[in-house]
C-alpha cells in the first residue's frame, strides 16, 4: 500500500517531457507539403542518433534549392574585394654594396655575386603596417660616400588606404656636395580624390626654397603612387600572382610627373649573393616613359612572399641586397704567459728591479772576492765557442762535473 501510495505522490501534472512529433516541429504549416519530401529524414531507434545528424535533419528543409541561388542579387562587385592585409605588412632589413668592378653580371641572366664583388656601404630598412584605413609605409636608408667620411640618405613616411590610393607620403634625401649640407623633400597629400597638393623644398646649408603645385586628378583611374607606395604595391603584386603589365604615376623629388610600367615576368630567376642561394625569384622590370618611350630604370627580384632579394638601378654602381656579407672570424689576441703577467703589476715590476739591481751587485762582490772563478768562467767559455754543443745546458753540466772531479 505505502509503495502505491509513493507512486501516485511521483506523478507530474502536467509531465515533464511532452509527446512531440517532429515533423510538426519543422514546419507545422505545411505539415502536408513537406511529410513525404522528408520521410527520408526520420530518425528511426535504430539509426545513430548525433547532435550532427540531429542539426541536418532539422536545417535540410529550409534549405535554398539551386534555383534560389541562381535568383539571389548580391550586390557585391569582385573588384571591391579588400586584398589580404597580412600578405603585405612585414619588415625587412637590406643592404646597400658598392660594385668594386663596373664589368658586373647585372645584364646577365643568372645573378651571382661574390664577395669580392661587392663593398658594403650602407643599410636600407623598410617597414609595412596596418593602420585602420589602410597601410603606412615607413622607409630609411643611410650610405657613405666616397672614402667613408661623409654620409648620405632618405627617410619616408607615407599613408595609404586599402586600395593603394594615396592619403598622404613625405620623402626627404640629405648629402653632402662641396662642404655643403643639401637637403631636398617632397610632401604630397591627396584631397578627396579631387587634386593633389604638392610641396617640393630645397635646403642647402641655411638657405631654402619652396615650390607649390596643384594636379587634378578628378574623374581619372590612373594610378598615383610614390616611392612609398610603389613598393608597397610590388608586395602586392607578388603575393596574388600577378603576371603582367600595370600602369601607374608617380613624381620625382624635383616634381615632375612621370608614367610608370611595372613588369612581372612570369619566368622565375635563380639569384646568388655571397653565400645564400633565392631559388624562384620574380623578376620585376621598373619602366619610364621619357619622350613617349618607355625605358628600363630598374630591376628588382623579389621571393614569392614579397621580400626583395635584388634590387638595382640602371646606369648606378650600386645596389641592395637582402643577405650580408659572411662574418668575418675575430682576430685571436694572443694574452702572455701567467708567469710573466705580473710584469703589468706596477709594485711587482718596481720590487722585481731592486732586487735585480741587488743581485748584480752581490754576484760582482763575490766574483771580486773569488778571483779564482775568473779562470773557470773562461775556460768554460772557450769550450763553448769551440765545440758548439746542440745543448748548451747538457754540456755544461758535463763540463762542471769533469772539473768537479779533477
Amino acid at each position: 500500500m505505502d509503495s502505491k501510495r509513493d507512486e501516485d505522490e511521483l506523478k507530474l501534472d502536467p509531465p515533464l517531457f511532452l509527446p512531440c512529433d517532429l515533423d510538426d516541429f519543422r514546419d507545422p504549416c505545411k505539415k502536408g507539403e513537406i511529410t513525404g519530401a522528408c520521410e527520408e529524414d526520420k530518425l528511426s531507434a535504430q539509426d545513430e542518433i548525433s547532435v550532427s545528424s540531429i542539426i541536418s535533419a532539422l536545417i535540410r528543409p529550409i534549405e535554398p534549392s539551386e534555383e534560389n541561388f541562381k535568383k539571389c542579387d548580391w550586390n557585391i562587385d569582385p573588384k571591391e574585394f579588400l586584398p589580404v592585409k597580412r600578405a603585405v605588412v612585414f619588415k625587412e632589413q637590406l643592404f646597400i654594396s658598392k660594385l668594386r668592378n663596373t664589368n658586373c653580371k647585372l645584364t646577365e641572366n643568372l645573378k651571382i655575386f661574390f664577395e669580392r664583388e661587392l663593398k658594403q656601404i650602407g643599410k636600407f630598412c623598410l617597414n609595412v603596417e596596418e593602420a585602420f584605413d589602410g597601410y603606412v609605409v615607413y622607409s630609411s636608408s643611410k650610405m657613405k660616400k666616397g672614402k667613408g667620411i661623409t654620409e648620405c640618405g632618405h627617410q619616408l613616411k607615407g599613408k595609404y588606404d586599402d586600395k593603394f590610393l594615396l592619403i598622404c607620403e613625405k620623402r626627404s634625401e640629405f648629402d653632402r656636395i662641396d662642404h655643403a649640407f643639401v637637403e631636398k623633400s617632397l610632401e604630397v597629400r591627396n584631397h578627396a580624390d579631387l587634386y593633389l597638393t604638392a610641396i617640393r623644398e630645397t635646403k642647402i646649408n641655411e638657405e631654402s626654397q619652396k615650390f607649390k603645385a596643384t594636379v587634378d586628378i578628378k574623374d581619372r583611374d590612373h594610378t598615383f603612387v610614390l616611392d612609398g607606395g610603389i613598393m608597397l604595391l610590388m608586395r602586392h603584386l607578388v603575393c596574388h600572382n600577378f603576371v603582367g603589365s600595370f600602369e601607374y604615376y608617380t613624381m620625382n623629388l624635383f616634381g615632375r610627373v612621370l608614367r610608370c610600367n611595372l613588369i612581372v615576368h612570369k619566368e622565375r630567376k635563380l639569384v646568388r649573393i655571397f653565400y645564400r642561394t633565392y631559388k624562384n625569384t620574380v623578376h620585376i622590370v621598373t619602366q619610364q616613359c621619357f619622350n613617349d618611350e618607355l625605358q628600363d630604370v630598374a630591376e628588382t627580384f623579389m621571393t614569392p612572399e614579397g621580400r626583395i632579394v635584388l634590387h638595382f638601378w640602371r646606369g648606378y654602381n650600386y645596389l641592395l641586397h637582402a643577405a650580408c656579407l659572411p662574418h668575418k672570424k675575430k682576430k685571436e689576441y694572443i694574452l702572455p704567459k701567467l708567469e710573466l703577467m705580473w710584469r703589468q703589476d706596477v709594485a711587482l715590476s718596481r720590487k722585481f728591479r731592486e732586487l735585480k739591481a741587488l743581485n748584480y751587485e752581490n754576484s760582482t762582490k763575490y766574483l771580486e772576492s773569488n778571483s779564482e772563478l775568473a779562470d773557470f768562467m773562461q775556460d768554460y767559455v772557450l769550450n763553448v765557442l769551440r765545440y758548439k754543443p746542440s745543448n748548451v745546458l747538457e754540456f755544461s753540466i758535463m763540463f762542471f762535473q769533469n772539473m768537479a772531479n779533477t
